[in-house]
């Protein structure tokens, strides 16, 4: 796990700002929900954490480290996509691995990440 900060984090298409300055801190082992209604910035405030949105203004950072221009593929960050279709044809234990397959992580790593994973997440009996 990691703290993750977001500081006066800002995001615009264009000339339409859609994330107007959201600071917070979550820290290590800590678990955060983000709630609001469809189109509020969610996914976007999320998306921007991965690397997968360009971040308008403010920062982000990861155990005290600014990634605002660090590539996605750099910042140790994965995704679960609402969306269960992602990934019809694999099991619910290979869609969780998969980041980690693609990392090239070792058998013991991955299964011991996932099975933790998925206690937490009330997933082991799936």
């Amino acid at each position: 796990m990691a703290s993750v900060s977001f500081h006066n984090i800002q995001k615009n298409f264009g000339d339409v700002k859609v994330i107007l300055g959201i600071s917070f801190d979550i820290q290590d082992g800590e678990f955060v929900v983000l709630v609001g209604p469809s189109g509020c910035g969610k996914s976007t405030l999320l998306r921007m954490l991965a690397g997968l949105e360009d971040i308008s203004g403010g920062e982000i950072s990861i155990d005290g480290r600014v990634i605002n221009e660090l590539e996605s593929k750099d910042r140790d960050i994965a995704m679960v996509f609402q969306s269960y279709a992602l990934y019809p044809h694999m099991t619910v234990r290979e869609n969780m691995a998969f980041s980690l397959r693609l990392r090239k992580a070792d058998a013991q790593t991955t299964e011991e990440r996932v099975a933790n994973a998925a206690r937490i997440l009330n997933l082991d009996k799936l």
